[in-house]
């Protein structure tokens, strides 16, 4: 196959805190009920694993198939990205890092970062905790007494917010975002509100002792971080993160016509508007994947999107 722009078709989960509303603000089809989160770019063989429009491969298939479209120093695809919109509160949680997955879970741990699409005035995310030390914090997570625990931040409407492994964090009802992370899928949940699963008729798994070995202590959390965009070739780019074996993360607006220049193979999602990429109808909700060699991207009409990307560490 020749090298070229490509359509990442969206890969949907059911998800007890969810319902229509994800499908109706990116104009998704889909019959897999209540959606919650949508995950636009993720490759994990055999389980979650985005289609490719117009081939007969997953996403994690052209990772091994194409390797030169992707060039990276990892053996599967690095980054994952998706849409979150919950009609309830997520349990609260944690991801560990490498070393401590890999040992206990058989994976990768998954530092994840968020960009607020959008929040009622009196949306929240869970973030951090308000223990000095890790005997205080098993004290108060095993009595439940999650009022003096667990920390609490006003969401802010496209503030950036970096979650490192070992952050306790949920993102709680109608508060939207953007999120990326490692493509890993490995959690740790603390708290789910004693809800019951329909599909079990019992409640969800709790990780308490797995939090308590992860968590951070103390607690030294940023919270959201406001980064200023600026203007270049008809476009309006917000710069979010640039970690060589994480990811890379930016943000583009355009009214118009625009121009931009990558650096490595991206995964653009529009989460606003409709126009074209280097000719490619694009729309809200698509993601256009860009092998890395095509370098000169060209845009027109009014589009909000997120580019994606990642590169290999040095040396």
């Amino acid at each position: 196959m020749e090298k070229q722009l490509l359509k990442i078709l969206p890969f949907f989960e059911a998800r007890i805190w969810g319902g229509k509303r994800m499908l109706e603000t990116f104009n998704y089809q889909t019959d897999i009920y209540p959606i919650g989160e949508v995950y636009n770019v993720v490759a994990l063989p055999g389980a979650a694993d985005c289609p490719v429009a117009g081939t007969d491969l997953t996403l994690s298939q052209l990772y091994t198939a194409y390797p030169d479209w992707f060039d990276c120093d990892t053996e599967e695809l690095p980054i994952r990205v998706n849409l979150l919109d919950p009609l309830a509160d997520l349990s609260v949680q944690l991801h560990p890092d490498d070393d401590y997955a890999l040992k206990h879970d058989n994976s990768r741990g998954k530092p994840e970062a968020w960009v607020i699409l959008d929040a009622p005035a009196d949306g929240k995310i869970e973030f951090g905790h308000h223990a000095k030390n890790k005997a205080k914090f098993a004290e108060w997570a095993q009595a439940g007494d999650w009022g003096k625990l667990l920390k609490y931040l006003p969401a802010k409407k496209d503030h950036f917010i970096d979650i490192p492994a070992g952050t306790l964090h949920a993102i709680n009802r109608d508060v939207m975002t953007y999120n990326i992370s490692r493509n890993a899928d490995l959690t740790y949940r603390l708290y789910d509100y004693g809800r019951i699963d329909p599909a079990t008729g019992e409640e969800r798994e709790l990780h308490i002792d797995k939090v308590l070995e992860n968590v951070l202590v103390p607690d030294t959390s940023e919270g959201f971080v406001w980064v200023e965009p600026y203007q270049m070739a008809g476009c309006e780019i917000t710069d979010y993160w640039d970690e060589p074996g994480l990811y890379s993360l930016s943000r583009i607006k355009t009214k118009a016509q625009g121009n931009y220049q990558l650096e490595s193979f991206a995964f653009i999602t529009v989460v606003e508007g409709k126009g074209t990429i280097n000719d490619v109808a694009v729309s809200k909700g698509e993601t256009l994947f860009v092998p890395a060699g095509i370098s000169q991207l060209a845009f027109s009409g009014t589009l909000d999107m997120f580019v994606a990307s990642y590169k290999n560490e040095e040396g």
